[in-house]
């Protein structure tokens, strides 16, 4: 048997008197990243599920959780989604610059069993997960396939580091088909999502490098990251169809029109939150995009877009289910107020235009439905 660690800190939290709705200190965050460090360098990774898992983790705790600094319960159907978003890019068949097509091995044996179900689903469709969502029965048989493969494959394994079991994300047992969070960590998931995001996206590339039954396939390490990764450009030209008419010819940030010069620009930033989703896009001029970057937008312009999904928000999500386009506003909602709370805990300016930039101002919490303590 592997010991077992089971505090989420160096020392448990009851043992210290502190109180579910406590805040992890700086040492205590630090030390939940140097557990993330060791993880990725000491875990045994047979497959890509676990890198998969911890993003998952990661992401829900930005969609569903909050920075009270309590445990945060998260359903296995919850987690199945997710790896069904991760890997349904994953599951085309990749065009290698060798001329070999074929579908990417996740797995250092066969196949992973989660590509299977994912290949078999595509072909119902032409590719397309939202057209695929659209059949929910069929979308639920998918959930229910990949649910137990969570549980039984990387959920009671991501922490095993070495020959130690190291449960500093959540306890090893499942709890109501699901599992809970430890206290702190969802606060410190959410705290350090960038980095994690970046750390396991780095690391799956490698591992999927690594697979013997890949080399053959596999350009440059920028190329197989876009595959993997990046957004899908045609599916956001969908996207800039619905919101011209929206925005009536203008680009979203300096009001100007957009002729020909037009870009589709993630409002929260890809950078911070990489996901395609509906509600989050807006038009812009190619040098406006440019300009904004990887930044939060300004005050006034956080206000026009939150005000544009509030009071368009039920009739873009029909033009997007219309043309098969992922969206979720309510987690468009919640990625927008982590955001705009991380730029605040930093210190950090937001983008005005062009080379403007500004302090952020606490009237986000205002626009965003934040209700002060």
């Amino acid at each position: 048997m592997f010991p077992i660690l089971k505090a989420g800190f160096a020392t448990p939290w009851s043992e210290r008197g502190i109180t579910e709705m406590s805040f992890p200190d700086e040492r205590e965050q630090l030390q939940f990243l140097f557990k993330i460090q060791r993880l990725l360098g000491e875990g045994s990774f047979t497959a890509s599920y676990k890198f998969a898992l911890l993003n998952a983790l990661a992401d829900i705790a930005v969609e569903k959780g909050d920075d009270t600094g309590g445990p945060l319960w998260i359903s296995l159907e919850d987690i199945a989604e997710k790896f069904i978003q991760y890997y349904w890019p994953q599951s085309a068949p990749y065009p290698s610059p060798g001329g070999t097509i074929r579908i990417i091995q996740q797995n250092t044996d066969r196949q992973a069993a989660i590509i299977h179900h994912l290949a078999e689903a595509r072909a119902r469709t032409d590719g397309s997960l939202a057209r695929f969502k659209l059949d929910r029965p069929a979308y639920r048989r998918l959930v229910k396939k990949v649910a137990p493969v969570v549980k039984n494959m990387p959920l009671l394994k991501l922490q095993t580091l070495g020959r130690e079991q190291v449960e500093f994300l959540y306890s090893n047992k499942i709890i109501n088909k699901g599992i809970e969070l430890l206290p702190g960590i969802c606060f410190c998931l959410r705290q350090f999502h960038l980095i994690i995001k970046d750390l396991l996206q780095s690391a799956w590339v490698r591992f999927i490098h690594k697979v013997r039954a890949n080399q053959d396939i596999l350009g440059q390490v920028k190329d197989l990251a876009d595959f993997l990764f990046g957004s899908e450009r045609t599916v956001l030209s969908a996207f800039s169809r619905i919101l011209v008419e929206l925005q009536k010819g203008e680009c979203f940030y300096c009001r100007r029109p957009l002729k020909n010069s037009l870009a589709i620009d993630h409002f929260i930033p890809w950078s911070r939150y990489p996901v395609d989703l509906g509600h989050n896009f807006v038009l812009a001029h190619q040098t406006c995009n440019s300009a904004k970057s990887d930044n939060l937008a300004s005050i006034k312009h956080l206000g026009r877009w939150w005000d544009r999904n509030e009071s368009f928000g039920e009739e873009l999500g029909t033009l997007f289910d219309l043309r098969n386009l992922i969206h979720n506003i309510d987690a468009t909602r919640e990625i927008g107020r982590w955001a705009y709370g991380m730029a605040e805990n930093s210190g950090a300016q937001v983008w005005v235009s062009r080379n403007q930039y500004e302090k952020l101002s606490p009237d986000w919490k205002t626009i965003t439905g934040i209700t002060s303590s």
